[in-house]
């Protein structure tokens, strides 16, 4: 983990242009910006959070550079990393890369990202429904494996900038897996990857989706915003239909693509996850202690929680 003042950007020039157009990135201002933002988390008695260069840059940019949004964005993401009754700490409790459990589900082909990037320069990640939703504490498990994957991808500032899109086979979609997303599962999901997690979500694709979705879908749109809602594409059964999303050279064979088999993706996922797991394991430090939170100023809006009270609802476009 870089330290404190130790930045090195690694974009090339075309991400570092998408950097300046999309998110107001100004290569001038960037390290004044960071230590701007450093220097508010040092200010807040109640946030114990990482502060090396790269992390903070990982809030900047979703934020086009916004102090304020970023440091709701930043205090939403511990918040619901530690905190019980406002945010889903079980999730992020034992975010081992080693993990058995994790590894598991892993070679199970639920979750992970292919290899290369798009040609708009983004990340795709897989979901399947290849897990048995009578294994014990499956969801709380995926969830796990889902944000330990998109922590060690932020890591990338190409991630950063150009943003993710996933990919969710449902082929293996039974009613077993529905009846677990519940409402208020959905709520939560919703507010963790959308509300709290500095990732800029590009496009949504669903394969195969059978007619039981539908009314889980219809739930999920009621807690998205509305530009998320109209990044989401539906392909029912056609790879063809696929291939105008996500091209097939990042496709495993098993998709009619070109990256090879599955297992052998996986597999080199499971060597670059483990590759980060001393950092991975040093992020249990990190988080909010409720008691010595600032109280809610007058001008903090009822309901929500933020940076002064809770959690707040970011309106950050994307």
């Amino acid at each position: 983990m870089a330290g404190e003042g130790t930045y090195q950007c690694t974009l090339d020039d075309e991400a570092l242009e998408t950097a300046k157009r999309e998110l107001n990135e100004d290569p001038i201002e960037r390290a004044s910006q960071i230590e701007t933002l450093r220097n508010w988390v040092k200010q807040q008695p109640h946030l114990r959070a990482r502060t090396d260069d790269n992390f903070l840059l990982s809030f900047l940019r979703p934020s086009k550079f916004s102090q304020l949004r970023a440091q709701e964005k930043l205090d939403n993401y511990y918040t619901m990393r530690s905190v019980p009754d406002k945010g889903v700490p079980e999730w992020f409790e034992n975010l081992d890369p080693a993990d058995p459990k994790l590894i598991e589900l892993l070679e199970m082909k639920v979750l992970f990202p292919l290899p290369g990037r798009d040609d708009k320069g983004r990340k795709v990640v897989i979901t399947t429904m290849s897990y048995d939703p009578a294994r014990p504490n499956v969801i709380v498990d995926m969830c796990r494996l889902i944000i330990l994957t998109l922590d060690i991808l932020l890591k990338d500032e190409k991630t950063q900038v150009y943003g993710l899109v996933d990919f969710t086979d449902c082929t293996d979609l039974s009613v077993g897996h529905l009846t677990q997303w519940t409402r208020d599962l959905i709520a939560k999901s919703v507010k963790v990857f959308q509300d709290a997690y500095p990732i800029r979500w590009k496009s949504s694709n669903y394969y195969n989706t059978p007619v039981i979705f539908n009314a889980t879908w219809e739930i999920c749109k009621l807690f998205m915003k509305e530009k998320f809602v109209n990044r989401t594409h539906f392909h029912w059964g056609s790879l063809d239909s696929v291939y105008k999303e996500i091209p097939k050279r990042m496709l495993p064979e098993e998709y009619g693509g070109e990256a090879g088999p599955m297992e052998d993706i996986i597999q080199n996922w499971k060597e670059e996850m483990l590759s980060y797991r001393d950092e991975i394991l040093k992020d249990a430090e990190y988080g909010i202690d409720e008691e010595k939170r600032p109280k809610p100023t007058e001008t903090a809006n009822d309901g929500e929680w933020g940076i002064m009270g809770s959690f707040r609802r970011l309106t950050t476009a994307d």
